[in-house]
């Protein structure tokens, strides 16, 4: 029993050394790497080799398979590394043939089957997250999945076709179903259609459309006027009645999309500037007729303003029924000017920088027209000369300008002219400071005026301090 044991040792033997290796010419390993002298067999525990330096990593189910289950023949280089070599592709070649791309050598089932998805031409997002395959592959269930395209209309084209609000068909909407709607959302039903031409915003910023446009419409050759809407609005607005005011249909004259009811009316525009108190004026206020054909002058408005002012009174003087060539706009039609003063009194001099309380005292209609009127107290106080002493006039213009009190001027001629010697200073002969009209001829220049020869013949001659004056009135020689 032991020879053909024994002979069959001593024929492989033989055949080990004048044989080719059954692993083919490339093979390169010993073979007690594999077997082993006690039998032929091999087993996979006691096998030395590495398969991962093949080129090959042994990982997940394919570390537990059997060396048969992918080498169907001794010649293991003519085993191929590629999946398509052991596993046939059910995808009939519609996924290309990189296994790698979707499956693990783990397990055949796709784990992150929409992960993966995301590196295609259609990402799954919004509401295709939650799809199931079935959804847009038909032949899903036979794993094959040939491209298809990612349009939304080639999967929604009965939603396109059968939708009524709006028509899509009579509107000439878009078959690019993402011009509307988001296929980011969760919702089919949220739009973000490009209103970019009439833009939704402020109080437009609505989200149902036939707000604006009729049902059954096809949502063309809308107006984009803003009156085509707010017809009714126009129609039904008292304060003010913008029909009776002959208003503009152009709403946004006066109007914003953002808050209809704060509106604004360039009153500009129609050749009236409201300044200062008129900003605030309700526009009922003047328009209280209407507001066409409002009269502008400020008379209009404020007659009974005019006849009702007492000071100064406005009709007795016949004032300007210009208000404004006094007033102004700001509140209490202060401060006035009146520009016509010169007409009553002229203001020249150091009387321009008065204000009108210093003349006036508050009461326009008692202020005194003469200079003696306002100046009674400085008349009466000069001491340097007595002005009331002296006898001075009250026209205090004779002797005093506008433009300062001092220096005065005094025409002396029509007392006694002062010529040649005479023209001296007033303190000469008016010795009296206190009086004017106190005056001595021989206090400075004629002390010797009795002695003289020209005097001893003059008949009945008696002489005074200012008895020179009795024959010399005009400062001369008398006869």
């Amino acid at each position: 029993m032991r020879v053909p044991a024994i002979l069959a040792v001593v024929l492989l033997s033989v055949s080990s050394v004048f044989a080719q290796s059954p692993h083919g010419k490339s093979f390169k390993l010993d073979c007690s790497d594999c077997h082993s002298a006690a039998g032929w067999d091999v087993m996979r525990k006691d096998i030395k080799f590495n398969h991962n330096e093949a080129g090959f990593k042994l990982t997940g189910q394919h570390a537990s398979v059997t060396c048969r289950a992918c080498h169907t023949s001794l010649v293991f280089s003519d085993a191929g590394t590629e999946c398509k070599s052991c596993h046939t592709d059910v995808h009939q070649n519609t996924l290309g043939p990189d296994c790698a791309r979707c499956h693990t050598p783990t397990t055949w089932l796709i784990p992150n089957a929409t992960e993966i998805h995301q590196r295609t031409r259609f990402p799954l997002i919004g509401a295709h997250q939650n799809l199931d395959c079935s959804s847009c592959h038909s032949g899903y269930s036979r794993m094959y999945f040939p491209p298809i395209s990612v349009a939304c209309i080639s999967c929604h084209s009965t939603q396109y076709y059968a939708t009524t609000s709006p028509n899509h068909i009579q509107a000439g909407f878009s078959t690019q179903c993402q011009d509307c709607h988001n296929v980011s959302g969760m919702v089919w039903a949220a739009a973000n259609f490009d209103h970019s031409f009439f833009p939704l915003a402020g109080g437009h910023n609505i989200q149902d459309c036939y707000a604006c446009h009729t049902k059954g419409s096809n949502f063309k050759g809308l107006s984009t006027a803003c009156y085509s809407c707010h017809s009714a609005d126009f129609a039904a607005t008292t304060d003010p009645n913008h029909v009776t005011g002959g208003f503009p249909h152009d709403c946004s004259q006066c109007h914003t999309i953002t808050n209809w009811g704060n509106a604004t009316f360039d009153h500009g525009k129609t050749g009236f500037l409201l300044t200062a108190g008129h900003l605030n004026l309700q526009c009922a206020q003047c328009h209280a007729s209407g507001y066409t054909n409002t009269p502008s002058t400020c008379i209009s408005c404020h007659q009974a303003n005019y006849q009702s002012t007492t000071n100064p009174s406005h009709t007795s003087l016949a004032l300007s029924t210009d208000c404004s060539s006094c007033h102004t706009t700001n509140p209490g039609w202060k401060p006035a000017t009146f520009p016509v003063h010169s007409s009553y009194y002229v203001i020249a001099g150091a009387h321009v920088s008065l204000s009108c309380d210093q003349c006036h005292n508050g009461n326009y209609n008692t202020a005194p027209a003469t200079c003696y009127g306002c100046h009674k107290n400085d008349y009466d106080a000069t001491n340097n000369p007595a002005h009331a002493a002296a006898g001075f006039p009250t026209d205090c213009a004779q002797c005093h300008s506008q433009t300062a009190w001092t220096p005065s001027t005094f025409d002396h001629t029509s007392f006694f002219p002062l010529t040649s010697s005479h023209n001296v200073s007033c303190s000469t002969c008016h010795i009296n400071s206190s009086n004017f009209a106190q005056f001595s001829c021989t206090a400075a220049c004629h002390s010797q005026a009795e002695t003289d020869s020209h005097h001893t013949d003059v008949a009945n001659y008696v002489y005074s301090p200012t008895s020179c004056y009795s024959c010399h009135a005009n400062g001369t020689a008398g006869n």
